[in-house]
């Protein structure tokens, strides 16, 4: 016999609603200071979070162990995909930020940039990332595919440091 009568799934319903509307994940725009015009162009990029890198198991009596945190995690990655302009709008931003050099007087291709949840003129936070950089994957160009614009892909290498900017709305829709 089910358990799920109207009144235990209305219950449910009911505690779930009460925690809040759910974050959609594709609420998010990605920025790169200094170029800003880019970020309608940014198709897939990570959210950071702040966790332990991992566990550290300590041994104790009797052969038995218990579990310690590491440091926090602040050098994180995750998958970043761009779609390119006729203009090559991404494909000139990567040569640029090659010619301009690092952040923070580093050499390098690095640059800081802002995640926002919404969008950078309205959003209800925001998290800020530094000394980034991407390693791109070699695009795929195919004749078969007239369905589908060029995507960049690659990998965001980046530090967050729990860096939250409180947003400039309560809706960003």
């Amino acid at each position: 016999m089910t358990v799920s009568n109207a009144a235990y799934l209305k219950g449910f319903h009911d505690s779930t609603r009460a925690l809040g509307a759910k974050v959609i994940s594709s609420d998010f725009t990605f920025e790169i200071e200094g170029f800003e015009g880019n970020w309608l162009l940014c198709k897939q990029a990570p959210w950071p979070e702040l966790s332990p890198a991992g566990e550290i198991e300590i041994p104790t009596p009797l052969g038995a162990t218990m579990w310690q945190e590491q440091q926090l995690k602040v050098a994180q990655q995750g998958q970043i995909s761009m779609l390119e302009t006729v203009a090559g709008s991404i494909d000139q931003m990567l040569v640029d930020l090659i010619v301009r050099g690092g952040t923070s007087g580093s050499s390098g291709v690095t640059f800081n940039a802002k995640i926002y949840e919404g969008t950078p003129q309205k959003y209800l936070r925001a998290k800020r990332i530094v000394d980034a950089f991407i390693q791109m994957d070699v695009a795929d160009r195919d004749w078969e595919n007239r369905s589908q614009p060029l995507i960049f892909s690659g990998t965001l290498f980046y530090h967050y440091f729990g860096e939250i900017i409180p947003g400039n709305s309560s809706n960003y829709r």
